[in-house]
């Protein structure tokens, strides 16, 4: 094997436009991530990870999910997930309580103080989103953003 560096085959008749392709968005998603958490932490004094746990809780009905949905739909391990919500539970924008109908599991529910801490924060991240993401571009190539991930969700497993 020489030094120099072989290129990653993709398996593909286009196989340039799909490495760039594929680095294009990795790169890019994992940049617009960091800037999006590090501008929430200093705004809104939250994490993206927590953001995302009270966002679920604040669409849900009653502003309660259970611990499993909540870890499914976030893609957190238990225990990252545990941390998490003992951490805002702390804080008091979650109450977490046994669930009535199922003694094993557990609901979380936003509080109030929860309810006005990710409002403040949802104005300044959907700042940052228009600015990092939406601005930039247009209805139709969303519309195509939308069809794709969604192919490519409805095939992941889990």
């Amino acid at each position: 094997m020489t030094d120099e560096a072989q290129p990653i085959r993709f398996g593909r008749q286009s196989e340039a436009l799909a490495q760039r392709s594929w680095r294009r968005y990795l790169e890019t998603t994992q940049r617009i991530s960091q800037l999006l958490e590090a501008r929430l932490k200093v705004q809104a004094g939250m994490v993206l990870g927590d953001y995302n746990v009270l966002l679920l809780l604040w669409e849900a009905p009653e502003r309660t999910l259970t611990m499993s949905a909540l870890a499914k739909r976030l893609v957190f391990s238990p225990s990252r997930l545990n941390y998490r919500i003992r951490v805002l539970e702390d804080a008091g924008l979650v109450t977490k309580t046994e669930c009535p109908q199922d003694k094993r599991a557990h609901d979380v529910t936003l509080t109030e103080e929860g309810g006005r801490s990710f409002l403040a924060a949802a104005r300044v991240h959907r700042q940052h989103i228009d600015e990092l993401f939406l601005d930039h571009v247009s209805d139709e190539e969303l519309a195509v953003f939308e069809r794709v991930f969604s192919r490519i969700e409805s095939t992941l497993p889990g």
